[in-house]
């Protein structure tokens, strides 16, 4: 049996997860992302603690790592990520010569989309989109069957403008990021309340109360994620949106408001299946393991 340390850094946590060849987690550790860490020293060395806590227990073959933002994923690099303030950092070298291990890289939004599409949700389409929702936005587009990515550039649609009224990570207003991320929503609520460090999932509860400021917030979030799939849907035509990360375990309070302007907005377009991922939040440290047995298959041939 072979085993590998998958590791999905966040814009605010680090899942990491001991995962052996049938993708069964032994055991998963999450620590904060390092703040202000530009270098990515302090994040290499995180992920460094990670596996060699990791290898006490079974021996490593591999390291699937994924990583936030706009990447050159051919060599390993981070070009730009809004949430770690990093800009053309070879990451992936990084954690390999640290590490001294072998490191499949890739994007964690696609990692978690490659988990559905193999085992999860999406499993059964041949088009689809994954969207996790987290500290920040993008999403995975499943096209005949496999992933896109044009090289590591494709899908960051937390940038596309839904007209919103905050400033976004990337310096501009009006991003769907800016508006529907679980850190837009927790710093919308405090604008709109004053209440400091309400996260998202504390928001969704207020919801459930009938809270009028979290009812708005929440309404806001589900309004310009709407837009945004009606875009998707009309220039991809998916099978399925999926949606991951910590906002969507709201389920149906995430999907129906989503599904009913969808269907006001679309006339010709086919609306798809609106699913919530089968991994949850552990779609992205699944997706990393399936690149680190990936790369162990290639080498092996």
């Amino acid at each position: 049996m072979k085993y590998v340390a998958a590791i999905d850094v966040g814009g605010t946590s680090i899942k990491s997860a001991l995962v052996d060849e049938n993708f069964s987690v032994i055991t998963n550790v999450i620590v904060a992302t390092p703040i202000g860490d530009t270098t990515g020293v302090k994040t290499v060395d995180a992920i460094d603690d990670l596996v060699q806590g990791f290898a006490r227990h079974k021996k490593i073959s591999a390291i699937g790592l994924a990583v936030p933002g706009s990447l050159d994923e051919p060599n390993g690099k981070s070009l730009w990520t809004g949430n770690l303030q990093w800009r053309n950092l070879p990451i992936r070298d990084l954690v390999s010569r640290k590490t001294g291990l072998p490191v499949a890289f890739g994007h964690d939004v696609r990692a978690g989309g490659l988990a559905e599409l193999r085992l999860g949700a999406a499993k059964t389409f041949e088009n689809a989109i994954f969207i996790p929702i987290g500290t920040g936005i993008a999403a995975a587009l499943i096209i005949d069957g496999a992933i896109r990515s044009a090289a590591g550039f494709a899908g960051e649609i937390g940038h596309l403008d839904v007209g919103g009224p905050y400033e976004c990570v990337c310096g501009r207003k009006g991003c769907l990021e800016a508006v529907s991320s679980a850190l837009a929503i927790s710093k919308a609520y405090e604008i709109h309340t004053g209440k400091k460090n309400i996260s998202a999932e504390e928001v969704i509860k207020l919801v459930i109360q009938k809270d009028p400021q979290a009812i708005e917030v929440w309404r806001d979030a589900t309004s310009a994620l709407s837009k945004v799939c009606a875009t998707l849907i009309t220039i991809l035509a998916p099978e399925v949106i999926v949606f991951g990360g910590g906002v969507a375990q709201a389920g149906s309070l995430l999907l129906e408001p989503i599904a009913k302007e969808l269907k006001n907005k679309l006339t010709f377009q086919k609306l798809p299946e609106l699913r919530i991922a089968a991994f949850g939040t552990q779609a992205g440290t699944i997706g990393c393991a399936m690149m680190a047995f990936d790369l162990i298959n290639t080498s092996q041939k």
